[in-house]
């Protein structure tokens, strides 16, 4: 991100999957989330996960799919003789949140399902068998996003998933976006085509929401020259003729990337951080690379969810 060259900082025409800017609405994309899948290990953040599905659902229509899949009943660290009385309190307490997510999706049409085995390979059977538009997924609690990203599914969603991914992230405050919407909408771009497939999410969220939208870019340094040309491009992302609620707000951050975007969102009251996220960033084996990039980093430290958005 600290380099700019005439090839890296021209806006492809087809940023918008060659979609054109309506004339009547303004939108240069129709992104609708017809079908959301919310993955759960019935931790505790299942409900905060719910209702973000929930407050979508409302807005765009959307069914919701609640996906909680089961491993094989093994507990290594127990004797056991002491398995059959830990899965059955297990299979008593999955029965129990599930009447819960019933009740708060009970006029909103909603699946939940029960699945066993790996649990990847089913989120990615449900995937293309619903066919979900986006994904949402929460940590195991406030105390570890480390216990979901290294060594664990979370990591295969983020390397495989070809849908949009909402996190939660461990320190993401409940506040009140998933029940009166997103106000401050942050996209960080760095003008890579993968980058900027997530522009017409955050132009469609941002209309769809009335909500602010700010669009930044990060620079290693704070080389004048560099920085004005970037926040010129910026200005090019959004289409001529586009309609937003509010003037969009353009801004340089100077730093790490992964810094700057949190100073950004921190500046900008950010409740949403959308990110169009390049392969190299995903498409990795190794568990402790993806701990070393941009968006693990985002992630774990963002106290709103991050949207990151894949260009396959």
């Amino acid at each position: 991100m600290n380099r700019l060259d005439k090839d890296r900082i021209a806006i492809p025409e087809d940023k918008f999957s060659g979609s054109p800017v309506s004339q009547e609405t303004g939108k240069p994309a129709n992104v609708r989330f017809r079908n959301v899948l919310v993955a759960t290990d019935f931790s505790d953040t299942t409900h905060e996960t719910v209702m973000y599905a929930v407050d979508f659902a409302r807005r765009f229509g959307s069914t919701i799919y609640v996906a909680h899949v089961i491993p094989p009943d093994v507990f290594p660290l127990l004797p056991p003789s002491e398995w059959p009385a830990i899965a059955k309190e297990e299979a008593e307490s999955r029965e129990k949140i599930m009447l819960q997510i019933e009740e708060e999706l009970t006029v909103l049409p909603h699946e939940i399902l029960l699945q066993r085995g790996d649990i990847w390979q089913n989120l990615e059977r449900i995937i293309q068998a619903k066919n979900i538009d986006l994904l949402i997924i929460g940590t195991h609690g406030r105390s570890g996003m480390a216990k979901v990203l290294i060594g664990s599914t979370a990591e295969k969603i983020f390397r495989q998933a070809d849908r949009p991914v909402m996190t939660v992230g461990p320190v993401a405050g409940s506040g009140a976006s998933h029940t009166t919407g997103f106000r401050n909408i942050l996209y960080g771009t760095d003008f890579g085509p993968e980058s900027l497939s997530a522009a017409r999410y955050v132009i469609s969220l941002a209309q769809e929401y009335g909500a602010q939208l700010t669009l930044m870019h990060a620079v290693q340094n704070g080389d004048a020259e560099l920085s004005n040309s970037a926040l010129h491009t910026l200005r090019e992302i959004i289409p001529m003729g586009t309609k937003l609620p509010t003037p969009a707000c353009f801004c340089v951050e100077t730093g790490a990337p992964e810094n700057a975007i949190l100073n950004a969102a921190a500046k900008s009251e950010a409740d949403l951080i959308v990110l169009g996220v390049p392969r190299s960033q995903i498409l990795t084996s190794a568990t402790s690379h993806f701990k070393q990039t941009i968006i693990y980093s985002v992630i774990t430290h963002a106290k709103c969810p991050v949207l990151t958005v894949r260009d396959f």
